[in-house]
This record gives C-alpha cells, sequence and structure tokens, in this order.
C-alpha cells in the first residue's frame, strides 16, 4: 500500500492531445440514461513523476461518467501547429455493458488484493497506468503497467489472473472499447465538457518562421484576474478553473486557437499577450486543487 500511496503524489491524466471536433461533427449526444450519484464510474489516466507543469494538458484516454457515457480522445492529426483543445468523443454504454467491464476486472483478479499489479523490476518514476472503478457502490484503484502485456508463443493469450500481465490486458480492453461491447453502446458524438482548467502564462511554443496568433480573451473577467498564482510570490503562471456559463464563451474561442496562439484581454496590448494550456475537466476532475492546491 506504501507504494501506492507513493504514486498518487504524481498521479495526473493521460498521455495525449487529440484533435478539437470539427463544428459539423458536433451531433447532439443520444438522451443520458439518468444522473448517477457518482461523478464517474471509471477512469482511466497515466501517472509518472514529472513537473505538473508538463502534464498539465494531459487528459484521462477512457473515462465513463456518472450517467454512463463513455468519453474518449479522438484521431491525432499530423499537422502543426495543432489544435488547442483535444478531440473528445462521447458514446453511451448501458448497465449491462458496463457489469461486463466490471466483470472482466473482475475474471482477471484485479479486484483482489491491494490493488498494486505494478511489476517488481519497474523503475522509479516510470510512467504507470491507474485505473479508477466503480464496484458494488465501492471505488476501487488498480495501478499497473500498460505496457507490460503477456507474450505467448500459441493462442489464446490469457495472463495469469491478478498479474501485472492481466492489468494490461485490462487496460487494453478499457483503450479499443466499444470493440466486444457493440452492442451495448449507443452512436458516437462530440463530447462537450463540463468545464475547463487553464494554466495562464506558460513558458510559449515557439517556431521560427511561424509567428503566433493573438486572439483577445472572450471573458470579462481578465486573464491575470482569473484563477491563483500556483506559486508564492509570482503572479505567473495561474491555474484557474471555469465552469456554467464561461464554459460556451470559451470553448468558441478555443476552437479557433492552436497551440501557438497567444492570448491577451480585450482592452489589452498585443506586447502583453500570454501563452495558456488548456484541460477540458470531466466530472470530478479538478486539475487546479490535484497538481497546485489551489481551490476552484
Amino acid at each position: 500500500m506504501q507504494r501506492i500511496a507513493m504514486r498518487r503524489i504524481t498521479l495526473v491524466g493521460a498521455i495525449v492531445l487529440a484533435m478539437s471536433a470539427v463544428a459539423c461533427d458536433q451531433a447532439a449526444p443520444p438522451a443520458s440514461a439518468g444522473p448517477a450519484p457518482e461523478a464517474f464510474l471509471l477512469r482511466a489516466t497515466y501517472t509518472q513523476a514529472l513537473p505538473p507543469e508538463d502534464v498539465f494538458a494531459w487528459a484521462p484516454p477512457v473515462a465513463i461518467t456518472g450517467d454512463r457515457t463513455l468519453v474518449t480522445l479522438g484521431a491525432v492529426p499530423a499537422i502543426f501547429p495543432g489544435p488547442l483543445l483535444p478531440n473528445l468523443r462521447g458514446r453511451t454504454i448501458t448497465r449491462v455493458g458496463y457489469d461486463r467491464i466490471v466483470g472482466e476486472a473482475r475474471s482477471l483478479g484485479l479486484l483482489d488484493g491491494d490493488g498494486d499489479f505494478a511489476p517488481p523490476d519497474v523503475a522509479l518514476g516510470a510512467q504507470l497506468g491507474r485505473i479508477e472503478l466503480l464496484v458494488d457502490g465501492e471505488m476501487r484503484e488498480l495501478i499497473g503497467d500498460p505496457s507490460r502485456v503477456i507474450q505467448c508463443v500459441r493462442e489464446p493469450c490469457i495472463p495469469p489472473p491478478g498479474t501485472p500481465e492481466a492489468f494490461a490486458a485490462f487496460w487494453q480492453m478499457l483503450t479499443q472499447l466499444p470493440a466486444g461491447l457493440e452492442s451495448e453502446f449507443g452512436p458516437e458524438f462530440g463530447y462537450r465538457p463540463d468545464g475547463y482548467a487553464i494554466l495562464i502564462g506558460v513558458e510559449p511554443t515557439d517556431e521560427p518562421g511561424l509567428p503566433p496568433g493573438i486572439q483577445a480573451w472572450p471573458l470579462d473577467t481578465p486573464l491575470m484576474d482569473s484563477g491563483r498564482p500556483i506559486a508564492a510570490g509570482q503572479e505567473l503562471p495561474r491555474c484557474a478553473t471555469f465552469e456554467g456559463a464561461d464554459v460556451a464563451a470559451l470553448t468558441a474561442a478555443f476552437e479557433l486557437a492552436n497551440q501557438l496562439t497567444r492570448w491577451v484581454d480585450r482592452d489589452g496590448a498585443a506586447a502583453d499577450a500570454v501563452s495558456i494550456a488548456v484541460r477540458p475537466l470531466l466530472p470530478g476532475e479538478d486539475v487546479c486543487r490535484d497538481l497546485y492546491g489551489i481551490g476552484s
């Protein structure tokens, strides 16, 4: 258990950013299966001993929200500069489908013991996977190495239950959903986040010969008045959380931006423009609090 507690210090979100959804692809989501008291039922994230600023924009590669919506990252285009927002995709899942996912974790022996399935030879500070899974009303935490896939000579490649390889097999299943469970999922739609965590004043990304675009901050509250500094004695960077009525205006502005875009308040000068990092928030996430101890 001590190993798991140590890793919680560096728990962060997923490993890549994906392309923002094109407006015409933003189909309305199907009717919800009904709200649940839990913010999420399942969440898979990567953990690694890196500075918070380096992992701020990482998002979970797969999550299932409390209303049983599967949220994944869409395809990544080979362009630079890439879009500012990831391409979040959503699909509803039936209760039977979720129960089958839990059943797979149980059959792999992952619901027994303390949940630590990290290989004994894993390097200190190496990248690991964390799976949070609601089972019989209790949130279970599983830690392991997603890359520790079983190596076998003949099919079927079934890992022994309760092993690092069993964890890797379950991780692969989650990141390939809905494969094998297609009948339990609804059609795909563009998923809109509940809010955004924004790191203001990050080190800008510069590309020789490609000047950054300057865009007006869309909210009335100035950037320098948003959120709180992440360190005492300095104004930047600042971490801010935006929810509610601000989300629509931010989404519209962010979809017009890219990774090089710098932002300036409406009455500010272009010379004062700053770079930002953006993390869409899924239900149950509070990135500013988790990484910097800054409340919403």
